[in-house]
């Protein structure tokens, strides 16, 4: 569609874990996959920060994000992931939000399967709070009851989460919609028909943000399934891109 930008909240690169149908190794294929499906921007992480160490990850994707000549490529946003405290495996928050500021990194990620930990106020408290007050967007890869129990304890938190498969959940999700203003789903699962309509019907356009799930969704499915929808374009180049801008403007790092 003429004149509609996507900026995809929800891909990564790297050695992968599992099997999928096509997956990039590195930042160049990544550009390469986004030219085909006509995707113009992404938020990235690295494979390592999900399946080995984040710390390791989150220094990966800095690096390999850059061209021979040190140059980070524009298209491509970095996104770190996020560990409890308690194990010191990550520098502490103020650290890190100072690191964030210096390398351009505007939001956080949980992946509370792949690392094992609680998603509740004595797991996170010292940090959510925080990040909370600072309007960081947090990406959580869990179920809803589980983001649920965190927002319980930090109401205000900026959340996007999705990859809840691709039955309808909004008997889950729309009570939380209700109660949490910050929370947000992105569209990788948000595949089934009309669903995307239903939604922007009895909720504000602004809570949707556009990703692909890439690689574990093909990269077109909900490409396609934004363009097909029945809504106004002005809300279609919200989910495309607006959302997630705005999302990511409003991150406080000073």
């Amino acid at each position: 569609m003429d004149g509609l930008e996507f900026f995809d909240c929800s891909c990564e690169f790297g050695p992968y874990r599992t099997h999928v149908y096509r997956a990039a190794r590195t930042a160049p294929e990544l550009l390469d996959d986004m030219d085909f499906v006509g995707i113009e921007r992404a938020l990235v992480w690295h494979t390592a920060s999900r399946f080995d160490a984040p710390g390791i990850g989150n220094c990966r994707l800095l690096e390999e994000i850059q061209d021979q000549d040190g140059n980070r490529y524009p298209r491509l946003e970095p996104s770190w992931t996020l560990l409890p405290s308690h194990t010191r495996e990550l520098p502490p928050l103020p650290e890190m939000l100072v690191q964030m500021r210096a390398m351009r990194v505007r939001s956080l990620r949980l992946f509370q399967n792949e690392h094992r930990y609680f998603m509740d106020e004595m797991t996170w408290g010292d940090q959510m709070a925080e990040l909370e007050a600072r309007k960081i967007p947090l990406f959580i890869r869990a179920r809803l009851d589980e983001i649920s129990l965190l927002l319980k304890s930090f109401p205000s938190l900026t959340v996007v989460t999705g990859t809840q498969g691709f039955n309808p959940m909004d008997r889950y999700a729309w009570p939380l919609i209700e109660r949490y203003p910050n929370l947000h789903y992105e569209t990788s699962s948000y595949l089934a028909d009309s669903i995307l309509e239903e939604f922007c019907r009895h909720w504000p356009v602004s809570r949707l943000v556009y990703g692909s799930g890439y690689p574990e969704n093909a990269y077109g499915a909900a490409l396609f399934r934004l363009i097909r929808a029945e809504l106004e374009d002005d809300q279609r180049r919200m989910i495309a891109a607006g959302n997630l801008d705005r999302l990511l403007g409003e991150a406080d790092l000073s």
